[in-house]
Order: structure tokens, then C-alpha cells, then sequence
């Protein structure tokens, strides 16, 4: 079979619905959409039956006329809502079944339907059925006869039966009704009083037959059974017409439902069933009786539709009654989550306060930062930061914070500043910057701020994806350089305790080897030999003082220029034929003395360096030398040894000192413990950085201005 509907997908679980009814014949459905009607004439002929189930006239695609052309003489169903009622068949030649699609069960009883109207095409009730008609002719003819032979007495008694005050007085009770039981109940009764018979019952469809469901008290339930839905009972169903049947004895009358039934009449309660009637006697109803019980059936029907809707209407409403109470749920979660994320949010703005205070009130120099575009950028900067670094916080606010400088050969210490804002993680790390009263060294400390809330992130933790933070600078300067005193110092006792070890205990032995042998011998020779060993103890042990009193004297600086010191200390150094080239000068607190011997150290091994390089090469022409510069840094001097045959110019400050990381002093085989001694003394950190081209360079940092003020 086909089943015609106007979308593909209405089609298809149709046709798969009806391909799943149990009972009946299995059936094949092939989905077909009212679109393409003009293929339905082909499908016809090939198949058993078509369904049509739409509204008759649709809008987008065929209607149901267009659908009964097409069909032919294969048999068509009509399967759409009840609004439509039984009146769209009726009006439409070729239509040989209706079902309701919007009661239970519609689709079984669909297929049933289908497997009647199949079965009657088959068996040839094209031929059959006009032999009935003209046998219910025969009998019309023969009852209208005897209607009119007996119209007067039959309108004048039913009269009187049927006052209009009992009409009035029962339909109220069935309009009502709340339940179909109830419905059928009442209806049967008021339909049998204003008739006036004593039996009387309705039956609905149920899969192809006409089941009982409620009688008159002179009718037992026992006595019915369920009778085929066919012949004059299915014209009723499908037509919507009331039928009455004179004499059930004669030929082509269908079985009497009940025993010492001769006639009959019936009305459609609209698709639902039939509102029957039954007497003893043939021709014991009238057309008036078939009107009135008409009417009743239109009464049940409109009263059952309006049951319906209304059933509909509380089911709507009771599922309208729990999705409103899920909503109000849903509401009283909600407003308590508000609540929670309320309370959270002043928790934040407290906590938020409570930062900004501190911020504000904090020694340290300290930044506000947010995380905007992937960059670190300050919002605010506290009264210390501005005060420490001289910088005005309208200047800095809203800018990048990787953009504020850092001393040259630092850059990576930005960076290093810049992945820890943005892991959003709690870092410390070292860093140098300029200061108004010179480069300080700091430990920065990333402190993000909490922005987890409610949901579910740790409090006590931060994540990527904090957005700003603190971070506050504190000057280690002092600390640093106390601990590299302290450092020193411990240098020099292991100094000393290898001296005690190595140079102090020969010595003694000699000493004591000789006092034995001159006791023995009594040689003078021998107590010379004593007196050396001593003189060299004594030598030893004065050593060990100047160690160990070398840093307790306090270091007397004075205004200090790093080129007249280079040139006093190259004089008295071992340069052989290279030359010196002094750059842009620098002014420092130093002592005099102590920057002197440092310079000698140096340039003594810078020279070492280049002529390292000088005696392994053949590149230098003859007559070239080795060239020292010593010149002025950002935050301090440096030294470097350029190999024979460079070009250097003695002006603007050095630029080889910045080398991409300076390496530390210790192990260089430069033998600068002297030079580390005096920079520790001072203050200074020193570093070493050897290059290709321009051999080794020794820088300086830390180093701040002298103060010639003259206070």
C-alpha cells in the first residue's frame, strides 16, 4: 500500500507505524509525499490500497480529490483529524474508509480499516452490493408504503411519547458529562426514552468490529456480541447518516445483534461507533425515530468531542502544573546560586578593598597588573614605586609593563618577568633596575589575585587565567652584598685553614727535625736551620693576618675616575707593546688604593687574554698590538682585550660589555681573586665574557654615581 503525506518525514513514520501494527495480514507501506501526486496514478495500480493522510485540501501539496482521481479503482482511506469529521468523505466520490488519526489506537485501527475495505473489494462487493441496494429498495419502498399507510396514527403516538419537556429534561444530564462511560450511559438511555423502546446500546470501532460499551437497563451486556463492522453499519460510519432497517428477516440484512430483534435503527456518533435501537417487531421505528435518534447521536458526539478537548485540556494543564513547578524549582536554585555568587562577590569586593589598602600602604615599591591581549599591563603603581624609581605614575599606567627598560645585558630577566605574569602562578625572581639613587638589585614577587568564585575553582590557589596581580619590589642590595661578605670572609678562613695546612705545618716539621738533631749533636749548624724554618713561619703567619684582616678595615671611598686610575695602573703593569685606549670616562665612590691594585690585576689579564690569542694566530700583520679599552657602562666600567690589528676608537662608552649572558669569574683561569676581593669590598658584581673576535671582556655593574657635591 501507499501512504500519501505532505512532508517526507510524516510519510516515512507513517508508513513505518502502519508497517508495525500486529494484527492483520503483514502489509508493505511505501511512504509517498502529496507533492508528487502525478506518481500516485503509477503507484495505484501496483498496490492494495492508498492512504491518505492530510487535511483534504492542503495547501503545499494535492488535495483529496486530486489523491481520489489518481487512485482509480484501487480502494483509498481517508486518515486526518476529527475536524474534518466524516463530512470530507462524504463530499468526495471514491473515498472507501475513514479513520480518525487523532484518538488511541488510531493507526491499529487504520489498519484495520484497510484490511476491510480490502477484503469487501476483493470478494466483489462492487457486485454485491447493488443486489442489496435494490433488496433495501424493495424494502424501503415496502416500509414507505406502510409509513404512509399508518402516518397518521405512527406521527400522532411518537407525540405523545416524546413530550418536548422530557426532551429538555434529559439533555442537560448528557452535555454534563465528564466521561465517555458516563456519555455512552446517558446518551443510550435519553435515546431509547425519547423513542420509546427499552432496548437500546452503543458500540465503538474496535479493530473492524462494533464492540458494546454501554446498554439500557432491559438489555444485558451478555446477551451482544461484537459485530462485524460491514455492510449497511460500515455506509452509517462512513456517510455519517442514521440508517433504519424495517425487517432484519429479509434477504441480505445483516445478523440481528440481539435475539428477538425484526428492526432496527442507528445513527454514527460521529466515527467513534453506533447509537443502536431494537425492536421485536419489524417496522417499529419511523423516520422521525431516526431523525431523533440523529440528533441524540450528534448531541453524544459533539459532548464526546468537547469531553476530549477538555481531557486534552487537563492533561495540558497538568503537565503545564509540572513544568511550572520544575520552573519554580529551577527559580529557587537560581535565586540561591544568586545569593552564593552575592555573597561571593562581596567576599571578592572585600578582599579586593583589602588589597587595594595594602597596596597603597606597603614600603615596598609595588604594581597593580592585568593581563590584557595576552601582555602584562600596569594599572596602577603604589607612592613607594614612584618614589624609589622616580617615575610618575601617569607615565607608566596603562602601558605594556615589559616596555619599562631594564640595564643592558638584563633583557632576559624581562622575559623571565613576563612568562611568570602570564602562568598566573606565585614567582619570586631577582632582577636589577635603575633607581634614583643608582641600579639596585630586587626580588620581585608575582602575587596573583584571586578571581575564582563559586565555581568550584580553588580559593587558595590561582590558575592561567587570572587576569591581574601584584607585584612588589623589594631592594636586596644591602642583603645580597652582606651575604657575598660573608661569603668572602668564609673564602678567607678556608684560605687560611689551607695555608695552616700546607705552608704553616712544613715548617714546623723542619723546625722540630732540626731542634731534635741539634740536641743530639749539638751542631750550630742545625740551630741555623731552626732559625730559617722560623723566619719562614713568621712569614707565613703574617700572611695569614693580612688574610684575615684584609676586609675588617673599613673601605675609605672618595670621587674616583676610572680612566686616570687605568692609566696610573698601566704604568706599573707588564704590557709589553700593547697599547691602552681609554673611552668615555666615569666618576665612582671607590678607594683609591684598592681600585688601583684591581686595575693592575685586570689589565694584566686582559693583556694575557689577547696575547693568548696572538701567539696561537698568524692573522696579525707584523707591528700590530694588542689593544686594552676600558670604558664607562650603563651601570658601571668594563675591560676588554681586542686581539692585534682591531680598530678601535676611542669614542662613546663601551658596548662590549653586553654580551648575551656574562659567565661568573670563579674558574676562568684568569686568576682573579684579587679583583673579586676589591669588588666584594665595594660592592660590585664582576663577570667575565669571552668572544672571538675581541677576546675577553671584564665588566662591572652595580656601580652607582659618585657624589662630588662637595658636602
Amino acid at each position: 500500500m501507499v501512504y500519501l503525506a505532505e512532508s517526507d518525514a510524516a510519510a516515512r513514520d507513517g508508513a513505518a507505524a502502519l508497517e508495525r501494527v500486529d494484527s492483520g495480514p503483514e502489509r508493505t507501506v511505501h511512504p509517498l509525499t502529496t507533492a508528487v501526486v502525478d506518481s500516485l496514478a503509477d503507484w495505484a495500480s501496483a498496490v492494495d490500497c492508498v492512504v491518505f493522510a492530510e487535511t483534504p485540501t492542503t495547501a503545499a501539496g494535492a488535495t483529496l480529490l486530486e489523491a481520489a482521481e489518481a487512485c482509480g479503482s484501487t480502494p483509498l482511506v481517508l486518515f486526518t483529524r476529527s475536524a474534518y469529521a466524516p463530512a470530507a468523505a462524504r463530499s468526495t466520490d471514491g473515498i472507501d474508509g475513514y479513520v480518525r488519526r487523532d484518538t488511541d489506537g488510531a493507526v491499529a485501527h487504520l489498519a484495520d480499516e484497510i484490511e476491510w475495505v480490502c477484503a469487501g473489494d476483493r470478494a466483489g462487493a462492487a457486485t454485491a452490493l447493488p443486489a442489496a441496494d435494490a433488496d433495501s429498495s424493495s424494502s424501503s419502498d415496502a416500509v414507505e408504503t406502510d409509513d404512509t399507510d399508518t402516518a397518521g396514527t405512527t406521527e400522532t403516538d411518537a407525540a405523545e411519547r416524546r413530550p418536548v419537556a422530557d426532551l429538555l429534561a434529559a439533555l442537560p444530564g448528557v452535555v454534563a458529562c465528564e466521561e465517555r462511560d458516563q456519555l455512552f450511559e446517558r446518551l443510550v438511555e435519553a435515546a431509547a426514552d425519547a423513542v420509546g423502546t427499552e432496548c437500546g446500546w452503543l458500540s465503538t470501532v474496535h479493530f473492524g468490529e462494533l464492540t458494546p460499551r454501554a446498554t439500557t437497563d432491559a438489555v444485558a451486556t451478555a446477551d451482544l456480541e461484537p459485530i462485524p463492522r460491514d455492510g449497511p453499519f460500515d455506509e452509517a460510519l462512513r456517510t455519517g447518516e442514521p440508517i433504519r432497517i424495517d425487517d432484519l428477516a429479509a434477504d441480505g440484512r445483516p445478523e440481528p445483534p440481539l435475539k428477538k430483534t425484526e428492526s432496527l435503527c442507528c445513527a454514527p456518533v460521529g466515527d467513534v461507533g453506533l447509537l443502536m435501537l431494537s425492536a421485536a417487531e419489524p417496522a417499529a421505528f419511523d423516520d422521525r425515530d431516526r431523525e431523533l435518534l440523529a440528533a441524540w447521536a450528534r448531541v453524544g458526539a459533539a459532548v464526546l468531542e468537547r469531553i476530549e478537548t477538555e481531557t486534552g485540556l487537563r492533561n495540558d494543564r497538568d503537565r503545564l502544573r509540572e513544568e511550572l513547578d520544575r520552573a519554580t524549582e529551577t527559580r529557587d536554585e537560581l535565586e540561591a546560586e544568586r545569593d552564593d555568587l552575592a555573597a561571593e562577590r562581596d567576599r571578592l569586593a572585600a578582599e579586593r578593598d583589602r588589597v587595594r589598602a595594602l597596596f597603597a600602604t606597603v614600603p615596598d615599591p609595588a604594581v597593580h597588573y592585568e593581563i590584557d591581549g595576552g601582555r602584562p599591563v600596569v594599572r596602577d603603581v603604589n607612592n613607594a614605586f614612584s618614589d624609589v624609581f622616580g617615575t610618575e605614575p601617569a607615565a607608566i599606567v596603562d602601558e605594556p609593563l615589559d616596555a619599562d627598560p631594564l640595564p643592558p645585558g638584563l633583557e632576559r630577566r624581562q622575559a623571565t618577568l613576563a612568562e611568570a605574569l602570564r602562568a598566573g602562578r606565585r614567582r619570586q625572581l631577582v632582577s636589577r633596575r635603575e633607581t634614583v639613587d643608582g641600579v639596585r638589585e630586587f626580588r620581585l614577587t608575582v602575587v596573583p589575585l584571586e578571581t575564582a568564585g563559586s565555581d568550584g575553582t580553588e580559593r587558595d590557589g590561582t590558575t592561567a587565567d587570572d587576569p591581574e596581580g601584584l607585584i612588589v619590589y623589594s631592594d636586596v642590595t644591602d642583603a645580597n652584598r652582606t651575604e657575598r661578605e660573608l661569603a668572602a670572609a668564609e673564602a678567607r678562613l678556608e684560605t687560611v685553614a689551607e695555608t695552616l695546612a700546607e705552608d704553616v705545618r712544613t715548617p714546623l716539621n723542619v723546625a722540630r727535625g732540626y731542634l731534635e738533631l741539634a740536641e743530639e749533636t749539638t751542631d750550630p749548624e742545625h740551630f741555623a736551620e731552626v732559625e730559617t724554618a722560623q723566619e719562614r713561619l713568621r712569614e707565613r703567619i703574617e700572611e695569614l693576618l693580612a688574610i684575615a684582616r684584609r676586609d675588617e678595615a673599613a673601605v675609605e671611598t672618595e670621587p674616583v675616575a676610572v680612566t686616570d686610575v687605568a692609566r696610573r695602573a698601566w704604568v706599573a703593569v707588564d704590557t709589553d707593546d700593547a697599547r691602552l685606549v681609554t673611552r668615555e670616562d666615569r666618576v665612582l665612590e671607590a678607594d683609591k688604593a684598592q681600585l688601583r691594585e684591581l686595575f693592575e690585576h685586570l689589565l694584566q689579564a686582559a693583556v694575557e687574554s689577547v696575547d693568548a690569542d696572538r701567539n696561537g694566530s698568524d692573522d696579525a700583520a707584523a707591528g700590530d698590538a694588542p689593544i686594552v679599552t676600558v670604558g664607562a657602562t650603563d651601570d658601571g666600567f668594563a675591560v676588554t682585550g681586542h686581539p692585534a690589528g682591531t680598530d678601535v676608537t676611542p669614542d662613546g662608552r663601551e658596548t662590549t660589555t653586553v654580551p648575551g649572558r656574562l659567565a661568573a669569574a670563579d674558574g676562568t683561569g684568569f686568576g682573579l681573586g684579587p679583583i673579586e676581593r676589591v669588588a666584594d669590598a665595594h660592592g660590585w658584581d664582576v663577570g667575565v665574557a669571552t668572544d672571538e673576535e675581541t677576546g675577553a671582556t671584564f665588566a662591572f655593574r652595580g656601580i652607582g654615581p659618585a657624589d662630588v657635591s662637595g658636602d
